[in-house]
């Protein structure tokens, strides 16, 4: 621990930087955060002893007239492993990553939602991982994403407006593991995991949007580093955003959000609907009955041309580039994160780019903003959890 606010801050800023850039010298860490030289090279050197980072090579500095060579620096690997884990209506999964977010084990735990879930069903699957685990003394802290927001005030519930998690006790988790616990949203975590984890060398690792499709619609905007906005929940909740005017009306008492549309949960409402109504849609070959239609049902329907499904399944994609183009219009980012299981759906995919390959003609020169649709995993918001435990562990040294 740091012995001053102001010195915990300095390494913090620091150490974002190398884990954001992947590489790079402590002069250019000078130069892009404000630092001294000075305390540049003493703080790094105080991580070089505790092998937390590493030099990795040498690179010519253009910029010094006599060409004097650059040290670059980078995060070490095996510095330490943490647990990740996400809690979702269709499953639980885990993974044990070290501090740069190499995953050693995995495992996956799909649940009956219609059961009713609390923290002691969820518990008794991280007991068994845990065990299962290596480096099991080596584990700094556990971190867990969730279907919702957390606060330290509210801290032993899952703040969301899903009845499902009412009875879902985080402080019964917290009190059960030995290690410390971190709790955050979700889409905030796989976005932490983007910044961390992914990011090429020498790209701008500063604005983007990681758009996640599930049951819900979450966006999460990575501005200069940091999560934007994340104090106020609002921020984010773009499943709410107003694409239809006089559309169907929405849960949150408002017509025509993006929810309706496109999201997971009123897909298959509308499919078993269909299936009820429509005695020609393709569902029929492929359930017994409407219980028993899913996202990948609706998909099977969808690549197999059903004039029905294409119909609802075009309707969701529209939605959904409505709603990263306006973002687009009022967010500075450079790139776009699109992920969820629609768009496992190559011909999903497709269209949604068709759709946002527009530049509207105001400035002379074209944003040249990248669109990435990001393969859909159940363990992306368990090693999104792993990032967060990083973030809270090492980045802000608690």
């Amino acid at each position: 621990m740091k012995s001053t606010k102001k010195q915990q801050l300095l390494y913090s800023t620091i150490l974002n930087k190398i884990y954001t850039r992947h590489t790079i010298s402590r002069i250019d860490i000078a130069r892009e955060t404000g630092i001294t030289p000075a305390t540049v090279s003493l703080i790094t050197a105080e991580m070089l002893s505790d092998h937390l980072i590493q030099e990795v090579g040498e690179e010519i500095d253009l910029q010094d007239k006599v060409g004097r060579k650059k040290i670059l620096l980078s995060i070490a690997p095996e510095h330490s492993y943490y647990i990740g884990a996400e809690i979702s209506e269709k499953f639980f999964s885990f993974v044990l990553t070290d501090n740069i977010g190499t995953v050693y084990q995995q495992d996956t735990f799909f649940h009956n939602r219609h059961k009713p879930i609390n923290a002691d069903f969820f518990m008794q699957h991280l007991s068994v991982f845990i065990k299962k685990v290596s480096h099991k003394q080596q584990i700094h802290a556990i971190g867990i994403a969730i279907p919702g927001h957390y606060t330290k005030s509210n801290n032993h519930v899952i703040l969301t407006n899903n009845a499902y998690w009412k009875d879902f006790n985080l402080t019964e988790i917290e009190n059960r593991v030995p290690v410390p616990v971190y709790f955050s949203n979700n889409v905030h975590c796989m976005a932490r995991a983007e910044s961390l984890f992914y990011t090429k060398p020498n790209t701008d690792n500063s604005n983007f949007l990681f758009f996640h499709i599930g049951r819900g619609i979450h966006c999460t905007h990575m501005y200069h580093d940091d999560l934007y906005g994340k104090q106020n929940f609002k921020i984010g909740e773009v499943g709410h955003m107003t694409v239809q005017p006089d559309g169907e009306l929405c849960e949150c008492g408002k017509r025509g959000c993006l929810q309706t549309y496109a999201s997971e949960s009123w897909l298959i409402r509308k499919a078993r609907l269909l299936y009820q109504s429509t005695p020609s849609t393709y569902l029929h070959q492929l359930v017994k009955n409407e219980n028993e239609i899913t996202l990948q049902t609706i998909l099977n329907a969808y690549e197999l041309g059903d004039d029905i499904i294409v119909k609802l399944i075009s309707a969701a994609i529209q939605s959904i580039a409505i709603a990263i183009t306006n973002l687009n219009m009022i967010i500075d980012s450079d790139r776009v994160f699109i992920h969820g299981e629609l768009f496992e759906s190559q011909q999903a995919t497709a269209l949604l780019k068709s759709r946002l390959d527009f530049e509207p003609n105001l400035f002379t020169l074209p944003s040249n903003q990248q669109m990435i649709v990001k393969s859909y995993s159940p363990y992306t918001g368990a090693i999104g959890a792993s990032a967060f435990c990083i973030y809270r562990a090492l980045l802000l040294k608690e």
